[in-house]
């Protein structure tokens, strides 16, 4: 029994002995430093199919957000680089005043580096989701498809009162009521690894209109000016810099551009072509 029991403690220190030479102690080092990393970097992005970082060729509109920081050359731009043969996805849509950025895509699509989809709606607004409901629509056709850029340019038909309240334009109540509905399609819309372009009203014309432009553009620039994904494009101070409607403007080239039609309203070609300018331009700074 004597002789069993010396055995064990005999067996008992040389193991200890052995884990505590310097292959053992290596080891173990090496097993808690793995450890720590571990701990520290939260996850294995290799380590299982669930947290492998997704491929740069496919779009994950709405994935993990450090994904896009990652994927991109400086780590930081919102935007991957665009080309030729892997184009940015851009969708377009609003009233008819859409039709500007609209048809300055509709160009820029020829020469490659976008694909390009058209959404523009005659006569709808952001108040009047009695005729036609945007934020249903966004939500529901808009929003989860595979959109790296959304250009909106939604508010020509807005000079107007709610259905049901408040019912006088322009008062503290109706740009209460406004205010909500732009930031609902913010948040409808809003999605890491994606820019969102609200493109503000220009001056108008007819006299019915001429308050709604300072109006709705102090409510739309609120939400989308300043923002990690979102850029307001003031397009009042690009085709009416004067801060009225004019027909012409003067390039600092000294060329005369005709950027409004006769109605007061809407951009002519060479009008569209400068918003779609600015547009294009507020991309770049969020590409990298």
């Amino acid at each position: 029994m004597k002789l069993r029991i010396g055995a064990c403690v005999l067996s008992v220190i040389a193991m200890c002995w052995v884990a505590a030479g310097p292959g053992g102690a290596e080891g173990k080092e090496t097993e808690l430093s793995a450890l720590s990393d571990s701990r520290s970097a939260g996850f294995d992005p290799w380590g299982a199919t669930h947290h492998r970082w997704p491929s740069l060729v496919d779009l994950h509109i709405g994935q993990e957000e450090h994904y896009y920081y990652w994927s991109r050359p400086n780590q930081r731009s919102l935007l991957r680089e665009r080309t030729d043969t892997n184009p940015l996805n851009i969708w377009v849509g609003g009233d008819s005043l859409a039709g500007g950025p609209a048809l300055g895509f509709r160009e820029l699509v020829r020469e490659g580096g976008w694909v390009y989809t058209e959404d523009v709606r005659k006569s709808t607004g952001v108040v009047s989701d009695w005729y036609f409901d945007w934020r249903k629509h966004l939500e529901e056709e808009v929003a989860d498809g595979p959109y790296e850029v959304i250009v909106l340019s939604i508010g020509g038909n807005d000079w107007q009162g709610f259905r049901g309240g408040p019912t006088e334009k322009g008062s503290a109540e109706w740009a209460e009521k406004y205010l909500q509905r732009i930031q609902e399609i913010f948040q409808i819309l809003d999605r890491p690894g994606r820019l969102l372009i609200w493109v503000g009203m220009p001056h108008f014309k007819v006299p019915f209109m001429v308050p709604l432009t300072d109006v709705v553009n102090a409510i739309t620039r609120e939400v989308f000016s300043n923002g990690e994904r979102s850029v307001w494009v003031n397009a009042a101070s690009i085709v009416s810099p004067g801060g009225a409607w004019t027909k012409h403007v003067m390039r600092e080239n000294g060329e005369l551009l005709e950027v409004r039609t006769d109605d007061g309203t809407h951009y002519q070609s060479s009008g569209a072509r400068l918003i779609t300018d600015a547009v294009v331009a507020a991309v770049a700074l969020k590409t990298g």
